[in-house]
């Protein structure tokens, strides 16, 4: 504020006081700015403030115009600041959603070894309001029936427990979309059990579906590469 292209602003009061005659609203931007070297705008409707009377203001004071941005005459929205708690959450959502995913792709790989053409299976979690049995999973079922897989995707799904009713009765319809977006073999059906106060539940019904295309599979692979 004091440099020398701003001489012509200043109006010395007994040598070392200067009065200056603008807004109090606005000038505490200005002070903020030599501060901290950059524009801090304030928070849109926190006050009656527009962006032209902070640049008006700006210009006064003779702030290099590099600091300030004429693309919008609204203030800029602050970035958005996502608490912890709600980035732990959508990890444990992300988390429940890889699961599942994983699971499909485990049961399409070990029924692909056997058969390259087509193969149908159904696959049904149930999971509870409450974790009273098998820690909210109350079932795993696979048709045909494959003892040993059923195992392992019961132990890969267990750390959900009750956590996933509550992400399938908040986000089960997004999350139905997102596998059958990412593997188009599956269909995802949904259905919600109340039995009473404590006995809720919610089916996952996934059915895949696969037949070979030719196209598809030369398409994906290796001999598609261009040399």
């Amino acid at each position: 504020m004091f440099q020398e292209r701003n001489k012509a602003l200043l109006h010395p009061t007994n040598e070392n006081e200067y009065f200056i005659d603008r807004d109090g609203r606005l000038f505490r931007y200005i002070l903020q700015f030599y501060r901290r070297n950059k524009i801090v705008w304030p928070e849109p409707g926190s006050e009656h403030i527009s962006r032209e009377e902070l640049e008006e203001e700006f210009d006064y004071f003779q702030i290099p115009s590099s600091h300030t941005s004429n693309d919008s005459n609204e203030l800029s929205a602050p970035p958005i600041k996502v608490s912890p708690i709600t980035k732990l959450v959508s990890t444990k959502l992300d988390d429940f959603m890889l699961v599942l995913r994983q699971s499909i792709i485990e049961i399409c790989t070990i029924l692909s070894d056997t058969n390259l053409q087509r193969f149908n299976t159904v696959l049904t979690l149930t999971f509870s309001h409450e974790n009273l049995i098998s820690n909210g999973i109350t079932s795993v079922n696979l048709k045909p029936k494959n003892d040993h897989l059923t195992r392992m995707l019961l132990k890969s799904l267990l750390p959900f427990g009750k956590l996933g009713y509550f992400l399938l009765d908040q986000f089960g319809e997004e999350i139905g979309k997102y596998l059958h977006r990412n593997i188009p073999e599956v269909t995802w059906e949904l259905n919600h059990k109340i039995y009473g106060p404590r006995e809720k539940f919610y089916d996952i019904i996934l059915n895949i579906n696969y037949q070979f295309n030719r196209d598809d599979v030369l398409n994906n692979s290796s001999l598609n590469a261009q040399e």
